[in-house]
Order: structure tokens, then C-alpha cells, then sequence
């Protein structure tokens, strides 16, 4: 897949996974994901969790933000994103959003400031990926970062040390 590409009617749960590996392992410096559940068809997969190890290991400045609204399926199934923020807390970070007016259950992967993957709450055809649109990026990491202000640490999603 060509990440020099502008595609549209992407289905979802596949190949949108795909696009999301080839977002994360382009990143340069930052990732951010915003999801109601993380649903496992898309983010649990290996290739997805090694690009995003890979992305931590890269540099201090590396950022990765995950933004979800129900962490009950991650926490009582497992997940690899997961298992990575607790192992990694510095860089991959994962917050619980609650109820905001300005999200309508969108999933976004966006990296650095010129590559977005989205798609429409409850919408299973209509996804797009942008890897080279600063202004598609912008707008969507704007609300990222407006959602990201009223989201939590959920004490479910830290690790526990016993």
C-alpha cells in the first residue's frame, strides 16, 4: 500500500486495520487514536503493537495518545495496545473519555500532523485515509485535543503492582 495515496470508502474492520499499521509505522514523532471500544479486529494485532513499541523506542520525544469511551472489553479481554501502555507509560498513554458533545463515536489515527485515518461513528464503509493532508490532520487533532482535555486516567487501565 502506497502511503502517498488519498482513499476513500475504506471498510471497516479490514482493510482500515491496515491503514492504521502503515499510519503507525510512518510515524515520525507522534500517534494518536481515538476509539469507542479499541476494538480488537482493528488495534489488538501484532503488527499494530510492534510498530507502536517501535515508535516509543524511537526517541524521547515520542508521544502515542489513546483516547477510548469503554475500556470494560480491553480490561476483561486483554489487548496488546493496552499491555503496552502499562508496560510503557511515559510514552504510550491511554485515556478514558467520557460523554462529550463534540464526539459522535468517530474513530481517528492520526500521525505527526499530516497523516489521518477516519471513520463516521457507526458508520462500517465510509472511512477515509489522508497520509499527506495537513489540513485534514489539523482539523481532526484539534478535536483530539479538545476530547483529550476532558478524558481521564481510569484506574482500570493502570497496572496493578502487587
Amino acid at each position: 500500500m502506497s502511503v502517498s495515496e488519498f482513499t476513500t470508502g475504506i471498510t471497516y474492520p479490514h482493510p482500515f486495520d491496515e491503514y492504521c499499521v502503515a499510519l503507525a509505522r510512518s510515524a515520525a514523532r507522534y500517534l494518536c487514536i481515538l476509539s469507542p471500544t479499541l476494538d480488537h479486529a482493528v488495534f489488538d494485532n501484532e503488527e499494530l503493537a510492534g510498530a507502536i513499541a517501535a515508535l516509543a523506542r524511537d526517541s524521547r520525544q515520542t508521544k502515542i495518545r489513546i483516547l477510548l469511551q469503554d475500556a470494560r472489553h480491553i480490561v476483561g479481554r486483554g489487548h496488546r495496545l493496552l499491555q503496552l501502555s502499562r508496560r510503557t507509560p511515559s510514552k504510550v498513554e491511554l485515556r478514558k473519555l467520557p460523554e462529550h458533545p463534540d464526539w459522535r463515536g468517530e474513530t481517528i489515527v492520526i500521525r505527526d500532523r499530516d497523516g489521518v485515518l477516519y471513520r463516521p461513528g457507526g458508520s462500517e464503509e465510509h472511512a477515509f485515509y489522508e497520509p499527506d493532508s495537513r489540513a485534514s490532520a489539523q482539523r481532526h487533532a484539534d478535536l483530539f485535543e479538545d476530547l483529550w482535555r476532558h478524558a481521564t486516567r481510569d484506574v482500570e487501565l493502570r497496572s496493578l503492582h502487587i
